[in-house]
């Protein structure tokens, strides 16, 4: 009984010997904790750091990319460069970081962020409207703006949709910075719209042959491409091969309509198979109709689900053209471009290249700079669009052997596009 007292003991002395222990090492880890914690980084103004000189003023338009080196000399230090992330107009303190000399220094900038851009509207010219109807014509009217949701709109100027007459008035949108267009509409009301108008439905297609636009593009620096769907029918992806065809983009499907259900192409399987079987560089797009950064996403899951079974090596491209909609919509133009970067966001996350396509006017004047890949559709002989692309939309009208029928032909510059 001794013994057994003795060796309880002795048992006890050792577990209170580690809760102790135990107890000691959290308590001492707890407060490290808490010291770091508690360590904070003291950032001061950039402007009285005499290592750094500024070399742009601070004002930052809104909807578009900046960094912290498009503002400062790095001449006499290694900056840790960082995008400005904003998300409202006003100051925004941006903190950063560099190194002079080994020894980190931390910093801040505030910077401005302003809307100096007037709302971008598409009105024409002449408007012809019924005796006796009303005015809502006026919201049909494309208007957005980089900044607003929601842009005031009016017309100046006398008219009386009661009387038969033209008049000659001015379309004027305001944002809430108080940028504002003006543009001039003629309103002609009449009795009664004809809307039987005689339209010739024989227009006939002025077809460019591939092989002209293969050799006019052609260089050491470019590959001539087409992109497909189930509006070309069955491709003879054998003939394609032996008409000097080098890659095509397939649509994958698209969305049917505002907040519709996702859709795969008719032709999508037939048409992918088919161009890897025969050794074709591929990429896909999607026709979207997202206008939120979550269904932006879901789309890309969707895209992504329904690659899995294939190897591409062009990117995955973001197709939202709906732009008759957009007034429905209630979202700027900084909005939709957030909304397409979620989806190439995510399509880049996984390991594929990511692109947005547009056309010229809308690439120039309605979507906001964009870190991703552009595909530019122009149609004309040569672009005079500025800003970067890495593959170029040239005719909706190609004929090439193998396609019957129009095709868009592509022309896919390699010193932006490593295959």
């Amino acid at each position: 009984m001794k013994k057994l007292v003795i060796i309880l003991s002795i048992v006890f002395i050792i577990i209170g010997c580690i809760l102790c222990k135990t107890y000691i090492f959290n308590n001492d880890k707890d407060k490290t904790s808490k010291t770091e914690k508690n360590t904070k980084v003291n950032y001061s103004d950039a402007l009285a750091d005499e290592n750094i000189k500024i070399k742009n003023d601070l004002k930052i338009e809104y909807g578009t990319i900046r960094y912290i080196s498009d503002f400062i000399e790095t001449n006499n230090i290694e900056l840790k460069d960082k995008e400005i992330i904003y998300t409202d107009l006003g100051d925004l303190k941006v903190n950063f970081e560099y190194k002079i000399n080994n020894k980190t220094e931390y910093r801040y900038l505030i910077f401005d962020i302003v809307d100096t851009k007037e709302p971008l509207v598409s009105v024409p010219s002449y408007k012809t409207v019924e005796l006796n109807s009303d005015d809502t014509f006026i919201n049909n009217f494309f208007c957005a703006d980089n900044y607003d949701k929601k842009v005031e709109r009016h017309i100046e100027g006398f008219y009386d949709l009661g009387t038969v007459g033209t008049y000659n008035v001015k379309y004027v949108a305001t944002d809430s910075s108080s940028n504002k267009v003006e543009k001039d509409l003629t309103i002609n009301v009449v009795e009664k719209i004809n809307n039987n108008s005689s339209s010739n439905s024989n227009n006939k297609i002025n077809y460019i042959d591939y092989n002209t636009l293969y050799n006019e593009y052609k260089t050491d620096n470019t590959k001539v491409g087409i992109d497909i769907s189930r509006w070309q029918g069955d491709v003879d992806f054998e003939a394609l091969k032996n008409s000097n065809v080098e890659f095509i983009m397939i649509r994958l499907g698209g969305q049917d309509g505002l907040d519709g259900e996702y859709y795969i192409d008719s032709k999508f399987t037939q048409n992918i198979k088919g161009a890897l079987e025969h050794g074709f560089d591929v990429g896909v797009y999607f026709y979207s109709y997202a206008y939120t950064k979550k269904e932006a996403i879901n789309q890309a899951k969707y895209v992504i689900e329904n690659l899995k079974d294939y190897k591409i090596t062009l990117p995955i491209v973001f197709d939202w053209e709906c732009w008759n909609k957009f007034n429905e919509l209630g979202i700027s133009l900084f909005d939709l471009t957030k909304v397409q970067d979620s989806f190439l966001d995510y399509v880049e996350q996984k390991g594929y290249k990511g692109s947005r396509y547009g056309s010229k006017n809308y690439l120039t004047n309605a979507w906001q700079d964009s870190k991703h890949l552009t595909w530019l559709a122009h149609y004309i002989s040569s672009t005079t669009y500025e800003g970067e692309y890495f593959m170029w939309q040239r005719c909706d009208t190609g004929k090439v052997n193998g396609i019957n029928g129009a095709v868009d032909v592509d022309i896919l510059y390699l010193d932006k596009y490593n295959l």
